[in-house]
């Protein structure tokens, strides 16, 4: 082995043993590990939700239109699919009626119909009972699901009615993607071929269909293609793609992976402060052996190269080791989430498992560099006076742009660069701000103990020779605590939002397509049960004019991107308000007015910049009706509630046709009232959301638990962080200590001294993160959690408590402490 890598090899031997140094390999095996299991899961999590969300779209890309296309139109769009080589196919859906032709006493059925053409489907996979040798039924058979079944007595074998068509019943359909979106993905299908629709004749001009054209290809190619379709779409069609119109996630689980982010932010952060801070101890205390080995005839330049050895070999151990700790952290969260989807989570990229070493090496190089470059100036004279090597504009303008460079890596690794970017600032200047107010805080407390206190004039002293000290101890306690803190209590807060929005009266079941000579005694029985419920009546309309003239061109293009222009509406009308619904400003009507009114739901108003007195136009069926905007409304729309855009005032809608819808809560055995309900109603869609809302609190229940992992490391990372600033501060104050003692004073009274003054630093540094925790949550919860924020008092109570505690018990068990033998000593080597 060649001299300078058995060199670096025996010193780092022998700086195993100090603290520093060990403080410094766990940060950096902490933060290769975290790094690694992020990556890993983040990776698996994204492929698995886009995955899912291409077998639920039955494609990558989706072009919907609420009307036929047009040959025109295709024949438009064909030159692009060819262009980007994506193969397609087309699907018809719409709500229909079907009967069992034995039984023709039997009430009809509503089912949404699937009409779709070879291959099919592009993204997923059909699963029947028993397995059909095909892709899509043959002509004039039918798979339909188990609901149809049971409702209308069939059979495999047995036949159904469709229109003027009837269909053997070939295979149960077990599963199925391409569901559709809204509440036609919840009411029992059955699938046919697209071929058997013409001869049904139960489609014709107005009829409720939806038709879509499935695309799939690479995912470049329909990121491409998707960039060309949508400024050619018109009013009646949307595209839908799996990033924008992902079926499983929405804000809950965005702000649940947002948490991810943010606890991981903080981890790396900690890492890199203990880090730094151990390196500078580390190097500090390399000086006298730097200099010995420059005067035994090593140039700066193999100085230097000895001590990158040391940090690479240490790099080359540490990533070998959190690569196994995050591969069986990774075995653990797979394990729980994949629990959580239909498929087995897929396996991460290759390169996402060198991530966590890779940034271990940027870490390591870009915080070592500035230190070991310091080494290798330190003067020979330095082991005869005791030099230190001076800090330039040089090394200063070199540690800047290694922590800009180390910064602008944690952004782009977080992929949350805007929100990071913030955290980021932040901590720089509340750290040089709250470094500056503990110092004077700590000046403030010391005064009545120095008139009070044998050893307060002392304290005093000390606070005010050790000021810059303080300052920099102060600002990295601070932000330490409030990182720590702000982790924990948003955690809390997210999952506490969560049981917030969904009290236990939440409604669990949803009914649509109520016919309105239906509604009465659906009411009745409402009533008779017990049941708390409130109907609405439904009518499907298009936003087409703004105070008589056409919306389109008075808008801006990004209010023309906003999703109410994009489709129908569900319009409704009522004589009072919602009581879900809050009126935030104008009046709502008492009566039927002579004009027709209507109320606007708040973000509407917002995004399209609209305010009270405008008139809207609206195309209900090829009629135009009017209307004044008299109110705005806040809507919940995660209450699980009949929820609106628009509400008309009485008289405007009653003469359009209209279905009515409901929701309400059962409970335990009350839920056998949702099944008399379908047996006294069965053309009545009724959807169970109890599976979905147990779906998504188990999502949190997963997220939390892996969020706790990287939370424990971030406090392991945390406790080490301040134990290093301790272990500074004590080390620093032996030198003090061993001069008091030699002037008479005991070893008791100086450990006192040194006591308090960590009972000071941590009730200051504990109060300033409370109110610095506040400042940042609030903050949090607004822009990056998307939830209201809330004062945490008890915080002001615990961090202070807390950090008195744990800086006073750090205090007693590193400080040693100094016979007047030992202080003679010390004081002649510091001489």
């Amino acid at each position: 082995m060649p001299l300078l890598p058995r060199l670096a090899l025996r010193q780092l031997r022998s700086q195993l043993r100090t603290t520093e140094w060990r403080a410094l390999l766990l940060a950096t095996w902490i933060a290769i590990t975290l790094t690694t299991l992020l990556t890993l899961l983040g990776d698996r999590l994204e492929r698995g939700l886009l995955r899912e969300s291409a077998n639920l779209l039955g494609a990558d890309l989706v072009l919907s239109s609420s009307r036929p296309f047009d040959p025109a139109r295709l024949n438009g769009i064909a030159p692009q699919l060819t262009e980007n080589q994506v193969e397609t196919t087309r699907v018809v859906q719409f709500p229909s009626m079907i009967a069992n032709p034995e039984t023709p006493d039997q009430p009809p059925m509503l089912v949404s119909v699937r009409g779709a053409d070879t291959p099919y489907p592009l993204r997923g996979e059909i699963v029947t009972s028993p397995p059909q040798s095909g892709a899509l039924p043959a002509a004039g058979e039918a798979w339909v699901e188990a609901r149809v079944l049971e409702q209308l007595g069939l059979a495999i074998g047995d036949r159904l009615q469709l229109g003027y068509s009837d269909f053997r019943i070939a295979a149960e359909l077990v599963s199925s993607p391409d569901r559709g979106t809204g509440f036609r993905s919840f009411s029992p299908h059955i699938l046919i071929n697209r071929s058997d629709l013409e001869a049904t004749g139960v489609l014709a001009p107005g009829s409720r269909a939806n038709f879509r054209l499935l695309i799939a290809g690479a995912p470049e190619r329909i990121a491409a293609l998707a960039a060309q379709l949508r400024p050619t779409l018109a009013d009646h069609e949307q595209l839908l793609t799996l990033q924008v119109d992902q079926p499983l996630t929405g804000d809950t689980l965005g702000n649940a992976l947002a948490y991810l982010k943010l606890a991981a932010l903080t981890a790396l952060l900690l890492s890199a402060l203990t880090i730094l801070l151990s390196l500078r101890r580390f190097s500090q205390k390399q000086y006298t052996r730097s200099a010995l080995l420059l005067n035994l005839g090593l140039n700066p330049g193999q100085l230097l190269r000895i001590y990158l050895y040391q940090l690479l070999l240490a790099w080359a151990v540490l990533a070998l080791l959190g690569l196994v700790a995050a591969a069986g952290l990774d075995t653990l969260v797979q394990g729980w989430l994949t629990r959580l989807l239909p498929q087995q989570l897929p396996a991460p990229a290759p390169l996402a498992w060198f991530s966590g070493a890779t940034l271990g090496l940027v870490m390591l190089m870009l915080l070592g560099l500035p230190p070991i470059l310091s080494l290798a100036r330190v003067p020979v004279a330095h082991l005869l006076r005791g030099d230190t090597p001076p800090q330039d504009r040089r090394a200063r303008a070199l540690q800047a742009v290694c922590l800009l460079l180390l910064a602008a890596t944690l952004l782009l690794f977080l992929d949350a660069p805007l929100a990071a970017l913030v955290v980021l600032a932040l901590l720089v200047v509340g750290g040089l701000l709250f470094g500056l107010i503990a110092q004077a805080l700590l000046q403030w407390v010391a005064e009545p103990l120095a008139r009070h206190l044998l050893l307060g004039r002392l304290l005093r002293l000390r606070l005010r020779q050790q000021r810059k000290w303080h300052r920099l101890q102060s600002a990295v306690i601070v932000l330490l605590l409030t990182l720590l803190a702000v982790v924990w209590v948003s955690r809390d807060d997210l999952l506490s939002e969560w049981r917030a929005k969904f009290p236990i009266d939440t409604p669990n079941y949803f009914v649509i397509n109520i016919q309105p000579w239906q509604k009465s005694e659906l009411d009745l029985f409402l009533r008779d049960n017990a049941i708390d419920s409130a109907l609405y009546p439904m009518i499907r309309g298009r936003l087409t004019e703004l105070n008589g003239k056409p919306i389109r061109p008075q808008l801006t293009p990004d209010q023309l991107g906003d999703n109410t222009l994009r489709r129908e509406l569900n319009l409704s009308w009522a004589i009072g308000k919602p009581e879900h619904n809050e009126l935030l400003d104008g009046q709502w009507w008492d009566s039927t007015p002579e004009q027709p009114q209507i109320s606007v739901e708040q973000d509407m108003m917002e995004d399209l910049g609209l305010k009270l007195g405008d008139r809207l136009g609206f195309d209900i069926g090829g009629q135009q009706v009017d209307a004044r905007i008299t109110s705005i409304r806040g809507v919940e729309w995660t209450s699980f509630r009949p929820n609106f855009y628009v509400i008309f005032s009485p008289g405007a809608l009653e003469s359009y046709p209209s279905t009515w819808i409901t929701s309400f809560h059962l409970e335990g055995e009350r839920k056998q009232l949702a099944t008399e309900m379908l047996r006294q109603f069965p053309s009545l869609t009724l959807i169970d959301i109890d599976q979905l809302l147990a779906q998504l609190s188990t999502w949190l229940t997963r997220l939390g638990d892996s969020s706790a992992m990287i939370l424990g490391l971030t406090l392991v990372c945390g406790l080490i962080l301040m134990a290093v600033t301790l272990l500074q501060a004590v080390e620093q104050r032996r030198f003090e200590a061993a001069l008091i003692q030699t002037l008479g004073a005991s070893s008791e009274q100086t450990r006192r001294l040194d006591l308090l003054e960590f009972l000071l630093l941590g009730l200051v540094c504990g109060a300033l993160a409370g109110l610095s925790a506040e400042l940042t949550l609030a903050g949090l919860h607004l822009e990056l959690l998307h939830v209201a924020p809330k004062p945490h008092p008890w915080l002001w109570v615990l961090l202070p408590t807390l950090a008195s505690v744990f800086f006073v018990a750090t205090g007693v068990l590193i400080r040693r402490p100094l016979k007047l033998d030992q202080c003679y000593r010390l004081l002649k080597a510091q001489s």
